[in-house]
């Protein structure tokens, strides 16, 4: 399962203390032998994007500046180059009991929610008492131009595969605040220099807590939908299919059933275009991709081509691991070449269309926050020129991803917790020409403006509509490699 894991802050208790307090070399050492310890014999692909050469070269680096006393967010701080390095948007560094976003300041935070695309900031919402008009351009913050945050920030985020930075934008637009604080600081006053219409302004900005930014985000939260939609046009002729994760709630909707339920009315109603709209998508249940695409295949396909794992016998250090794998992995774990592969998933066999599978035109909606399953499911459509791609850039790597269930250490001293994605997934059958480390790239790219995002103007669902009424959605999308 791929989604973000919940049940990292509930495995051990005993950060809380930890960062006020002063840890000696020899404690750093000790964790970061660990944390080194713990990526060698755990995950699956470390090498897929930066060099083993290079990476030594970042280990031996990091080592040498653990030799002077450090808080718990200063070694924090100077480990997370080595997990940027691993171009793995799955990878969990989280000290223990703490917020993953806010893991050290709950208070003394950014007051303004914003919009950022490249490096330019919008506001579009305020948390404190003081305001800043909506639509206004940020142009600093405390003296420091923000294309220069923006550029500091980046470097030390993690939720991107390959070299892809959208999904590292969207985090911060949610995130904005706890980045700010980790890396560069909590201070007791913000003063912003903005831009509204042709007029500059500076304002003095008083910090807010945590406790308020999640108060905002909760007013701003749309009416709950259902997390699966289907709509259709007046005329019958296109409908709109809305898959916001890949996982389902007991207490909610049936996956399973609303696909078989939704593609029967398809078929019945004699739809020609489906917009299927996965964009936030971050992920879920591997097997919900794989169904998704019996529903929409033309011919029989493969969509692994195989899943690695790093080995096979029992970790040298404590780790938390689902035990039901741990009891059966010598069954479903198997040598391949110089490693190890998972063969237990319905992904690696050759896959039928289903009956009602949907054989028009089809418009996928994809962008920064399509993640994980949603890239993997993105990448055979694509690869199989199955659509037409629009919106933004995957989060997702195109070849596949680092992820699956997970193993946990807490690191002794620090106690941060580390979480890697035990399987490495590579996707079948994909074009020879694609970059290394890319995501699915769009046929149509649509970046929302400050101004969509302000109204709910949606271009990129408007510009779906357009190519399915123009017969412009047939299908057979290009592989780009821009």
């Amino acid at each position: 399962m791929k989604i973000k894991l919940l049940f990292l802050s509930l495995l051990l208790i005993g950060g809380l203390r930890v960062k006020a307090q002063t840890l000696t070399p020899e404690q750093l050492q000790a964790d970061f032998t660990r944390f080194r310890t713990a990526l060698a014999e755990v995950h699956p692909e470390m090498y897929r994007y930066t060099p083993k050469p290079v990476f030594d070269s970042l280990f031996a680096a990091t080592q040498a500046r653990l030799n002077r006393p450090m808080t718990q967010q200063e070694f924090y701080v100077t480990m997370v180059p080595l997990l940027v390095a691993l171009k793995d948007g799955h990878i969990k560094w989280i000290p223990a009991g703490q917020d993953e976003h806010y893991p050290f300041s709950t208070s003394k935070l950014f007051p303004l929610k914003v919009y950022v695309v490249e490096n330019r900031v919008w506001v579009v919402g305020n948390c404190g008492s003081e305001t800043v008009p909506k639509g206004a351009e940020l142009l600093r913050i405390n003296g420091k131009p923000v294309s220069e945050v923006i550029q500091q920030l980046l470097p030390n985020m993690t939720f991107a595969d390959g070299h892809t930075v959208n999904g590292k934008y969207e985090d911060l637009n949610h995130f904005f605040a706890g980045y700010y604080a980790t890396f560069i600081g909590a201070p007791d006053a913000y003063e912003v220099q903005y831009r509204s219409g042709n007029e500059e302004k500076m304002i003095a900005l008083a910090p807010v807590t945590l406790d308020q930014i999640k108060a905002y985000d909760e007013k701003q939260k749309p009416a709950a939908q259902k997390p699966f939609r289907l709509t259709f046009t007046d005329d019958f002729k296109a409908a709109t299919m809305t898959i916001e994760r890949f996982w389902d709630d007991k207490k909610e909707q049936d996956y399973a059933k609303f696909l078989k339920q939704s593609f029967r009315e398809l078929r019945e109603k004699r739809v020609e275009s489906l917009v299927l709209d996965l964009r936030n998508n971050e992920g879920g249940e591997e097997k919900y991709g794989v169904l998704l695409y019996q529903y929409l295949a033309r011919k029989p396909f493969r969509y692994y081509e195989y899943i690695s794992v790093r080995q096979k016998k029992n970790y040298s250090f404590p780790v938390w691991s689902p035990k039901l794998y741990q009891k059966f992995k010598w069954l479903v774990v198997r040598k391949r070449g110089d490693g190890y592969v998972f063969t237990k998933q319905a992904g690696l066999k050759r896959q039928k269309p289903k009956r009602d599978a949907f054989q028009g035109n089809l418009a996928v909606l994809v962008n920064g926050l399509s993640f994980s399953v949603t890239t993997e499911f993105s990448a055979r459509v694509h690869a199989d020129q199955r659509a037409t791609f629009i919106g933004q850039e995957t989060g997702g790597g195109y070849v596949g991803d680092n992820s699956g269930i997970f193993a946990i250490t807490q690191l002794p001293h620090s106690k941060i917790d580390l979480g890697i994605g035990m399987f490495g997934f590579h996707m079948a059958n994909l074009p020879a020409t694609l970059k290394p480390g890319q995501g699915i790239l769009p046929d149509h790219v649509v970046v929302p403006t400050v101004e969509d995002v302000l109204t709910g103007n949606d271009r990129a669902m408007q510009k779906a509509l357009q190519l399915i009424q123009t017969g412009s959605a047939a299908g057979k999308s290009s592989i780009t490699t821009r």
